[in-house]
């Protein structure tokens, strides 16, 4: 599948609506996501982290791999 090359993030919100994107600052879900075949559909750093980036991805196709981030992600309770 082809992907639009969006020059704004309001492009992307013009494209699909914001009610559909679902934004992802953490780098360790984005590559989750990524890996289990969710592919982003813009990325632009985050204005309020300079030097990080966000993931907008659609939210109907991460809806699965949502159930499987969070069945996955480490317990932070077993360290302590």
């Amino acid at each position: 599948m082809k992907t639009i090359d969006f020059c704004s993030l309001d492009e992307a919100i013009e494209c699909y609506g914001r009610e559909n994107l679902i934004a992802i600052d953490c780098i360790k879900q984005i590559i989750f996501y990524t890996r289990h075949g969710c592919q982003p559909k813009f990325v632009w750093e985050n204005e309020g982290k300079p030097g990080q980036i966000t993931a907008w991805f659609l939210k109907n196709e991460t809806n699965f791999v949502y159930k499987k981030w969070i069945d996955n992600r480490p317990n932070k309770d077993k360290h302590a």
